[in-house]
């Protein structure tokens, strides 16, 4: 019996890539625990899909544009056509913080925008469009991206850290605004997770590797699996009683 079994899930930013692994890591995870899981990205999920089904799991995979509302409920729609219900939302999608970093009087107004629209626009419009679902059944989880970028002040990358103190902000608003309907809503945060890409620039320049693994009190890397555990304890029974809440995985750089 898995922790998830009868539990149906959107995980959005799930395809595979060189950089954005972690939603994949998300959707196979939630399947091992028994969760029917929409695979939702711009990119093409059918090899995440197909890895959860050669799993013996229940996989859809789905085109979403999370800044088009249309796309959005179509994504929704699909999933409950398919598997009729939804219990989970894992917002996901983003443009992360590798982004080149910019000065404020520097950073421009469209590439404010741009990631804004991906950034809160997009969980705004996934869970303005699941929430109808989950009332349904008077019971919801609603999982969203933070960073520790939130808490510590990344420098240089104003929006990026300016969207992920909104996803805070909109955790606990609505919490407070959903829990009537049985819906919990929770942000997990974490720190840089090591994917090929910053491996090969660890290896170029392992003074940066030393430098952020120095601020850890557990000197490790950290890596997509390491979140699992944290997210599947959010979508689950277990945390039926947490709401509003932002938990951090950073190998302790960060004290909340």
């Amino acid at each position: 019996m898995g922790r998830l079994d009868g539990r149906v899930a959107i995980v959005t930013g799930a395809a595979h890539g060189e950089r954005a692994a972690i939603g994949a890591v998300y959707a196979k995870a939630l399947a091992r625990e028994g969760a029917k899981v929409a695979v939702a990205d711009i990119k093409d999920c059918r090899s995440v899909a197909d890895e959860i089904e050669a799993g013996q799991g229940a996989a859809l995979p789905l085109f979403v544009d999370v800044r088009d509302e249309a796309s959005v409920q179509a994504m929704v729609a699909r999933t409950v056509e398919r598997f009729g219900r939804l219990d989970i939302l894992v917002n996901n999608a983003a443009i992360g913080s590798n982004i080149p970093p910019v000065p404020v009087t520097t950073l421009g107004a469209a590439d404010w925008d741009e990631l804004m629209a991906v950034n809160v626009r997009g969980p705004f419009l996934c869970i303005k469009a699941a929430v109808p679902a989950m009332q349904r059944n008077r019971y919801g989880k609603i999982v969203n991206v933070g960073s520790t970028t939130m808490v510590s002040g990344l420098p240089n990358r104003l929006h990026y850290v300016a969207a992920k103190g909104a996803i805070l902000a909109m955790t606990r608003a609505l919490a407070t605004e959903l829990g009537p309907s049985g819906i919990r809503v929770n942000t997990i945060a974490y720190g840089l997770v090591s994917n090929p890409v910053t491996e090969a620039e660890f290896a170029a320049h392992p003074e940066k590797r030393a430098a952020i693994i120095g601020e850890r009190a557990i000197a490790t890397d950290l890596r997509a699996a390491d979140l699992v555990g944290t997210l599947i304890h959010l979508c689950s029974g277990d945390s039926d009683a947490m709401t509003g809440q932002y938990v951090v995985v950073d190998n302790g750089a960060i004290y909340n």
